[in-house]
């Protein structure tokens, strides 16, 4: 049963960064701005709030990250 969590993690990473982004690839390269948009839109689909003090390029650097993340934040 695939982790519910991370497939919508992996959905959002493709909204906001493109159906192309190469989740083989450990790390996902992003600018600065990639980076808000999709702390942004985690935000959002979570409803759950990013502190700017958190480290958000290490917390956006792949997926597996967000998941870690968000479980901290995120209530079954």
């Amino acid at each position: 049963m695939p982790d519910e969590l991370r497939v919508r993690v992996i959905q959002i990473v493709q909204r906001v960064l493109g159906s192309d982004v190469d989740f083989n690839d450990t790390r996902l390269e992003l600018s600065s701005l990639k980076m808000l948009e999709l702390v942004v839109a985690l935000e959002t689909d979570f409803a759950v709030h990013i502190p700017e003090s958190d480290p958000l390029a290490s917390i956006t650097s792949s997926v597996d990250s967000m998941v870690k993340y968000l479980r901290k934040l995120v209530r079954p």
